[in-house]
């Protein structure tokens, strides 16, 4: 949001396309739709995650909406790239690997998409797309994958005069 400080306005939230905002907002059933279509998604999210984090995952579901939400309305993406930074460290403290919030994300897109029209799936896509890119930006962080073996092996000075290696 611009900064009274500076003197710009605040957004506008007629600017985008309010109706769909406020389709999104009332979908009762959309956070359980997006966790069933994350769960199409990536199959074996069910598997890593147990029940009481797949519920953490429904309850964040209603944040991620309204964020999605005031980006469609107000026409900037920026309120879900900026949330999106903020969750990552809550999503790391969590144990949860950037690979499984992209996932978790494209299940909100193929839920809210479902919620109208074809012609209006190309607003929501916008600012989810642009998320889901910055949320990719963050999976090149030590943890989401297992890397390369070689040159783990390699980096670790091939485990010779190491004691950890017996």
């Amino acid at each position: 949001m611009p900064h009274p400080a500076t003197g710009l306005p605040p957004s506008d939230a007629t600017a985008g396309h309010p109706r769909i905002a406020a389709r999104l907002r009332a979908a009762d059933r959309l956070p359980a739709t997006a966790l069933d279509a994350a769960t199409r998604v990536d199959e074996t999210l069910g598997e890593r995650y147990d029940e009481l984090m797949m519920r953490t995952f429904l309850r964040d579901y209603g944040r991620h909406i309204e964020q999605l939400a005031r980006a469609i309305e107000t026409g900037e993406d920026r309120f879900v790239v900026t949330y999106g930074e903020t969750l990552v460290p809550t999503y790391r403290r969590r144990n949860v690997r950037m690979n499984d919030v992209v996932s978790l994300l494209r299940g909100l897109t193929e839920a809210a998409v479902a919620t109208g029209p074809n012609a209006e799936a190309e607003v929501i896509r916008t600012p989810m797309d642009a998320w889901i890119e910055r949320m990719r930006h963050h999976r090149r962080l030590a943890g989401d994958h297992e890397g390369n073996a070689a040159v783990r092996f390699i980096w670790k000075g091939a485990g010779f005069g190491d004691d950890t290696v017996v």
